[in-house]
């Protein structure tokens, strides 16, 4: 029990540094180096809209995320990007293998091997709903929210990103997650328990967040320039946060809505 709680305490203060405070209540599309990110309805900071106008304080909104969420606007919005999402993966993984058949024929190389694609997952609010602990704090403690979820492992899956993640494999995608969430051994040992409980299974690899990462957008675009040194190319990449999705490699990004938490770069 004290073992536990002393690894509760460092996931704490390691993710404590990992959320930025802010909160924005109004897609369209964002472009960041070569990867176009395409969401809906952003406001400033890339949160989507709740239903609120005017000047809006913090302490403001916390009917109006429980309103957004209970009335099933969040699980449609979810839906919205995830559809689309699945149907530029089957267009963008059908057009390269395509065009790689093309180059072996002129080429004369038989049999013609595949090329490497790759899709990435974000973990929290993009894979998994962390919704209930979050709105037992009312929102006001997305830090000891997410550390509670993270150990429980408990979070279901977010339904158009299991389809999306389903549909990937299908097509014969390799599947990353790369997580925010720091990178310990019981960190890993419950989120992979979590994935696989809410129903994935059969992803390439977990990457987690290292202790001398200086940034969540830096440490995620390299993590992608990772996959692709090893021939991967990255056809999609799917978060809630601008820090999932900008620095590039990817050929296309796509924004979940999450009104709940703002993590900075």
């Amino acid at each position: 029990m004290r073992r536990r709680a002393l690894e509760y305490a460092v996931v704490l203060l390691v993710a404590a540094g990992l959320l930025g405070a802010g909160f924005a209540i109004a897609g369209g599309s964002g472009d960041s180096g070569s990867t176009k990110i395409a969401t809906i309805r952003p406001t400033g900071v890339g949160l989507p809209r709740v239903g609120m106008h005017g000047t809006v304080g913090a302490g403001d909104i916390v009917s109006p995320l429980r309103q957004y969420h209970d009335s099933g606007h969040y699980e449609s919005d979810l839906e919205k990007v995830g559809s689309k999402a699945e149907a530029y993966l089957d267009r963008r993984v059908a057009k390269l293998r395509k065009k790689a058949r093309q180059r072996c024929r002129a080429r004369g190389v038989s049999p013609c091997p595949k090329p490497k694609l790759a899709m990435v997952l974000d973990i929290d609010e993009t894979s998994l709903s962390n919704y209930a602990d979050l709105a037992a704090t009312d929102f006001t403690d997305a830090t000891a929210a997410l550390t509670t979820s993270l150990f429980a492992a408990t979070s279901p899956a977010i339904d158009p990103t299991l389809d999306l993640f389903g549909e990937a494999r299908s097509r014969g995608v390799a599947v990353f997650f790369i997580t925010g969430r720091p990178d310990l051994d019981v960190v890993r040992d419950r989120t992979e328990a979590n994935l696989t409980s809410a129903g994935y299974a059969g992803w390439k690899e977990l990457v987690l967040k290292p202790a001398d990462a200086e940034g969540t957008l830096s440490y995620k675009s390299g993590a992608r320039a990772t996959i692709e040194d090893d021939g991967y190319r990255i056809v999609l990449n799917v978060g809630d946060q601008d820090s999932d999705l900008k620095g590039g490699y990817a050929d296309k990004a796509y924004k979940l809505p999450n009104p709940f938490y703002f993590i900075s770069n």
